[in-house]
């Protein structure tokens, strides 16, 4: 399965739960919101790039 890369709102808590009063579905709505603040800045790691570099060199 695909691992998701989706990172969470800071007023997020669980599904159906916002602390800002919304009806909170992190997949989905969350991300659309004009409150979305993600709360840490993630660097997200391209696996398939690292995959196929790692193969080049030891050919």
């Amino acid at each position: 399965m695909a691992k998701l890369r989706e990172t969470p709102c800071k007023y997020y808590i669980a599904l159906g739960e916002c602390t800002k009063g919304r009806d909170a579905c992190h997949a989905k709505y969350c991300q659309h919101c004009n409150k979305y603040v993600p709360r840490a800045k993630v660097r997200h790691i391209n696996k398939k790039k690292q995959y196929n570099e790692k193969m080049r060199g030891r050919d």
